[in-house]
């Protein structure tokens, strides 16, 4: 798989700050959101994901580079069929309530996990593909319900942590985090923080630092500032104007660096696919075909991203690029479509969006102007926006809500990035299939792809199912936006994901002077 490393823009922050000491002060670090819930399986969010990572391990991970290591498990075999697969579980661990964390535990944690009685909002994926999980002595066996050629990756992911029994049993995971991590979760006060310290009691390498503070604002403004000030020592994600406004080596007391990871982040616009006019397979491509994809990187992301045009991100090695013209608006298509369904004198349709994306949706209000679309923007805070784009059918027929604009970050795993989005059985609200797309046909492909361990004939079902799917139009692709953070000097260990989420339980902070 292609895998991208992070490149650095130096940035030059002139605020004065005041030297701290190496290890006993907080790592400050501020994201864009506040996290929706202390339950890593229950959630599907960037920056969720950021802030429970310290907190929780899995049973395997992957390293900067991208490539998978042992986590919880120390090593794992599959059988001969691929269907059964054996992780022997890291002995003398504990979650931080005490309780070890043993193949019992484990066992307890994936099966809840896949229990459909339980309402997890990011256990989908697992519950297709898991078929059952039990303990043999000190190893845990998962049983597969069919073959999943990127099984490896799913059990490397967030969603996948293992939970104290403890806190499950409790009802306390969803506002106070458990897990075997580095860190100890201390304290979660909403509008302002959450609060971490040290595990001392951690089975690996101890942390540098003593304590995290997360802390969030939804202002890019307020972001930047705070790197500025040292107020936060970690601050992602940048708006891109500041990865470009202040040159290298502007000035020699430069105080942070702005360091870019290429993304797999993939900024979507769902059409909900049973409201009028939108149910029409025609309008959709129109809207689509209307997009400059290519402005919309320079003009919004200041050139960090790149466009998109099709369902899959470039780091999986099946997706198609945008061929010729495909980043361009092609208008007289656009227009000839809208004719032929109908809608030659355009309509209106609304679209909710988080505060942050607001631009975008104003720079499509201004793409489909010559269409005769008018759009109607509505900007939501977080906790409502994901109740209007996960409402119901009925219920976004009465908001009269054609449209939801977000992104979405599944690197390296093509089924992901599809079956969450696509298909029948994850239709909202159960799902990330927001405009309720329903294609028997392209249900089956992404079953047919996930199974297919064979590289020349899973390359031809993913190249069908993207194509089907820019017949179709469900989703308008617009862009890959990478990702910008920046980390005061003095401060390493620091490193951005591909999905876009940020790693810190390596930081370490330099000697004051």
């Amino acid at each position: 798989m292609l895998r991208f490393t992070a490149g650095l823009v130096c940035v030059a922050l002139l605020a004065p700050f005041a030297a701290r000491a190496a290890d006993d002060a907080p790592l400050t670090v501020m994201l864009s959101e506040p996290p929706r819930t202390m339950d890593p399986a229950d959630q599907n969010a960037t920056e969720t994901a950021s802030v429970l990572e310290p907190f929780y391990e899995t049973l395997l991970k992957r390293d900067a580079q991208g490539t998978i290591q042992p986590g919880l498990a120390t090593s794992w075999r599959p059988s001969a069929d691929r269907l059964v697969w054996t992780f022997s579980i890291r002995p003398g661990v504990r979650f931080h309530d005490g309780a070890p964390c043993d193949a019992a535990a484990v066992t307890r944690s994936l099966q809840r996990l896949i229990d459909r009685k339980v309402a997890l909002a990011g256990a989908s994926v697992y519950r297709a593909v898991i078929a059952s999980v039990r303990q043999d002595g000190e190893a845990v066996v998962v049983i597969l319900a069919r073959p999943y050629a990127d099984f490896l990756s799913l059990v490397t992911l967030v969603q996948s942590a293992i939970v104290s029994p403890i806190a499950v049993e409790g009802g306390e995971l969803s506002h106070r985090a458990d897990g075997t991590g580095p860190f100890r979760f201390v304290s979660w006060r909403a509008g302002e923080n959450v609060f971490a310290t040290r595990n001392r009691g951690y089975w690996g390498v101890a942390p540098a630092i003593a304590a995290i503070d997360w802390r969030w604002s939804p202002e890019p403004s307020v972001l930047n500032m705070a790197l500025q000030t040292g107020d936060a020592d970690v601050v992602i994600p940048l708006a891109p104007v500041f990865g470009r406004v202040y040159a290298p080596g502007q000035s020699a007391a430069a105080l942070a660096t702005v360091k870019r990871q290429r993304s797999a982040a993939l900024f979507w616009l769902a059409l909900n696919t049973r409201l009028k006019p939108l149910d029409d397979a025609r309008v959709r491509r129109a809207l689509s075909l209307a997009i400059d994809r290519r402005a919309l990187v320079t003009g919004l992301l200041d050139g960090f991203g790149a466009p998109a045009c099709h369902a899959l991100t470039p780091d999986v090695p099946d997706a198609l690029p945008c061929g010729a013209g495909e980043d361009r608006a092609r208008i007289d298509m656009a227009r000839a479509l809208l004719k032929e369904a109908g809608q030659e004198k355009g309509f209106s349709v609304s679209v909710v969006v988080q505060e942050p994306e607001e631009p975008i949706a104003e720079a499509l209000q201004a793409m489909w102007r010559p269409l005769g679309v008018v759009l109607s923007i509505r900007r939501q805070e977080a906790g409502v926006w994901v109740q209007s784009a996960f409402a119901p059918p009925e219920e976004k027929a009465r908001e009269e809500t054609g449209m939801a604009l977000t992104s979405w970050s599944a690197p390296y795993v093509s089924d992901l990035q599809l079956r969450p989005l696509y298909t029948t059985g994850n239709s909202a609200p159960h799902g990330a299939n927001l405009g309720f797309y329903n294609n028997a046909e392209i249900d089956r492909m992404i079953d047919a792809a996930a199974q297919d361990n064979q590289p020349a004939s899973r390359h031809e079902t993913l190249l069908a199912i993207q194509s089907t799917l820019d017949r179709d139009a469900p989703i308008v692709p617009l862009f890959t936006r990478d990702t910008l953070y920046g980390v005061r000097n003095g401060i390493s260990g620091i490193w951005a994901a591909t999905e876009g989420s940020i790693r810190v339980v390596d930081a370490r902070r330099a000697q004051a002077q």
